[in-house]
């Protein structure tokens, strides 16, 4: 899936149906698979993005589309016989200047409210960044903490979702905006992108551009992952395209005085690189694991036809990285085209999710083990297109017992978003592990 497929309209039938939930199907390797919630454009439409857990236990996540058609958060609370119970929190379009079409995904912050973005919408309609807090006598309450297009040369149209600092601080990335306007997407002419960060003050909320992409000293753009702090405190993150080979950029952003932050490169993406097949595209957030190495994937690139690859970065004494390609995606019943980022468990292992391949060629559920002999691929589901959903694209995240959950944005209830040749309007899953 490109980015202009992630930047389509969705069309929409306004069809209520009846929540179902499916019954488990077996998965690979002894996993168990089963729908959770089933979205029906009443309670929500096309999930593109992950999900997040409070301290309940309970999960949040959005819909691009559904509600009032333009999106919503929604909830889902276990209900103590094995199911789940979804509550729609919020449904975007519901103001003027509101938010529209999130891509995202949430996060929490100590206090238990939701930061997330909206791609579209807001005061000038090149998105926002919103606050969503719990109820205090009443509903949630949504806020919209900044409009992009608010300052000269702000960013806009943020796909990716924040991150959130030990101090609070949010951090994110827009696709375009900017002072960077020497770029093209599609052919086209267009800016660049930023990196943003908001910052609490006293009750109210300070914006900053701390990043402008542009095309000097081979620098990335138009990113489409957010953004990762770092132990260290530094920031990394990914360009979806530019650098040296025109195909992203691995980057870190390093904090100096004064709230200024400096950028170096860590990895120009190219499908051959240093004379070995490589990475390329990158749409996803990296993550880390509990020794330090970092990992993601990129959506095409690889040993195998160019239809993606996770990779592993080692930190140097120098303060370079080394890139390890762990796992090169194949033609089917291999997956494709992995979109989500990874999901690094306790034990470090990895686990992730392809929007194409698989046996029906609807998607699948993976997992990587560590191994001293090279990492070990297991696939653990592929999607069927049908009730079980569609061409994932979000990340995964675990519970205490190792189960697994993410959500499709098509497949599910085919009366209720009958478009296409993957009709329905999505589900969450969740991965029984054996």
């Amino acid at each position: 899936m490109t980015p202009a497929n992630k930047l389509r309209s969705l069309c929409l039938f306004l069809t209520i149906g009846v929540l179902m939930i499916a019954s488990p199907k077996p998965a690979f390797a002894g996993w168990t698979f089963t729908v959770i919630n089933t979205f029906n454009n009443a309670n929500g439409a096309h999930p593109m993005s992950g999900l997040v857990f409070d301290q309940a236990g309970n999960l949040y996540g959005m819909t691009s589309a559904g509600g009032l058609g333009k999106g919503v958060v929604f909830e889902l609370t276990p209900n103590g016989n094995g199911g789940w119970t979804e509550t729609v929190l919020y449904e975007f379009g519901s103001h003027s200047g509101d938010g529209t079409s999130p891509y995202g995904w949430l996060v929490l912050d100590t206090a238990g409210n939701l930061y997330g973005t909206t791609e579209h919408g807001g005061a000038h309609g090149n998105g926002t960044v919103f606050e969503l807090s719990p109820p205090s006598g009443g509903g949630w309450t949504e806020t919209v903490l900044h409009s992009f297009g608010s300052v000269a040369n702000d960013g806009s149209v943020p796909i990716a979702g924040l991150a959130i600092d030990a101090n609070g601080n949010l951090y994110g990335t827009t696709f375009a905006g900017g002072t960077g306007t020497n770029c093209t997407y599609s052919g086209k002419p267009t800016t660049c992108g930023t990196v943003f960060e908001l910052s609490p003050a006293a009750g109210s909320w300070t914006y900053s551009i701390i990043h402008d992409f542009s095309t000097a000293n081979e620098d990335g753009n138009s990113p489409v992952a957010g953004m990762t702090v770092g132990a260290n405190g530094y920031l990394y993150g990914e360009a979806a395209y530019g650098s040296k080979y025109g195909q992203g950029l691995l980057f870190e952003l390093i904090p100096g005085a004064n709230g200024t932050w400096t950028e170096q490169g860590l990895h120009p993406w190219g499908f051959v690189h240093d004379g070995r097949p490589d990475g390329g595209y990158p749409y996803t957030t990296m993550v880390f694991d509990s020794l330090g190495y970092m990992y993601g994937t990129s959506q095409v690139g690889g040993t195998h036809g160019n239809l993606g690859t996770v990779f592993k970065f080692t930190s140097e004494s120098n303060g370079g990285w080394v890139e390890t390609n762990l796992h090169g995606f194949g033609n089917a019943p291999q997956g494709s085209y992995p979109e989500s980022s990874l999901l690094v468990d306790s034990s470090d292992n990895l686990y992730g999710t392809t929007n194409q391949g698989g046996t029906k060629g609807y998607g699948t559920v993976y997992e990587l083990l560590p191994s001293p002999i090279g990492d070990e691929y297991k696939q653990l589901y592929n999607f069927t297109g049908g009730t079980d959903g569609a061409l994932p694209t979000s990340s995964l995240v675990i519970d205490s017992a190792g189960n697994i959950y993410g959500t499709a944005p098509y497949g599910g209830d085919a009366s209720a978003c009958p478009t296409g040749s993957t009709k329905g309007c999505g589900v969450v899953y969740k991965l029984t592990p054996p």
